[in-house]
Parts: structure tokens; sequence; C-alpha cells
């Protein structure tokens, strides 16, 4: 389960057309297992290879951005022929995990009335 928002600011010409000036800000929210406690052995089923903690809030925060934010932005390519990673920077805010653990995720973490504004919001009224 997760939830991504990303905000870029554009810049209009006199034709109308928008031309991406850089990344503002980037959200991220995405389950994971229990930080420095959950055992890969444990959390997965058939798993036999070297056991390991998951990793710390902070650690796995660095991760999403090196691994995931960075490298998916490394292989996008801008219509000015530029890869997207040069809309990055320092001038970015990044908010990943921004409410702290999120280890409870799809319809478990979803229930009760506000779980039911989410999936409404995120999936429409259609049942």
């Amino acid at each position: 389960d997760g939830k991504t928002q990303v905000t870029i600011e554009y810049l209009q010409h006199a034709d109308g057309s928008v031309e991406p000036q850089k990344i503002h800000t980037v959200v991220i929210s995405t389950q994971h297992a229990e930080p420095l406690k959950a055992s890969r052995c444990k959390e997965c089923k058939g798993y036999k290879g070297e056991d390991m903690l998951a990793p710390s809030m902070e650690e796995m925060n660095n991760l999403i951005k090196e691994e995931v934010v960075k490298k998916t932005l490394e292989e996008i390519k801008l219509k000015s022929g530029k890869s997207a990673i040069t809309l990055f920077g320092d001038h970015t805010h990044m908010y990943i995990n921004p409410s702290g653990k999120f280890i409870i995720g799809g319809p478990q973490g979803d229930a009760g009335l506000t779980g039911r504004k989410i999936i409404i919001d995120t999936y429409g009224g259609w049942g």
C-alpha cells in the first residue's frame, strides 16, 4: 500500500505551452515492516536467505529517496531532451512517511469512516 504526490513548478510560454522548471515537493507514504524489529525470515514466508531486520525509518527513507525517487527521475526523459533528475535538487521538499510508521495498510488500514473516505477518494464511488 502506498500513496504519492509530486508537485512540479512550470513556466507558461506565450503560446500557452508549459515547461517544467523544478520539482517543488515529493510526498511518499509507503507501507513497511516494523523498523528495527521485523525479521525477514518471519515476515517473508518461504524466504531461505540470510535473516536481517527491517531498516530504521531514517535508513528506509534515505533508500526510498536514493533508490526509488532519484533512479526513477534519471530514467525519465523530458521533451527538452534533459533527464528529469535535473528538476530535482536542494530546493525539492521531500516528505517520506511524514506521519511516521505505516505498518498496517490495504483494506485493514482503510477500515472505519476515515478509511472509507480514502477508498472513495482513491477509487471513486463505484462498487
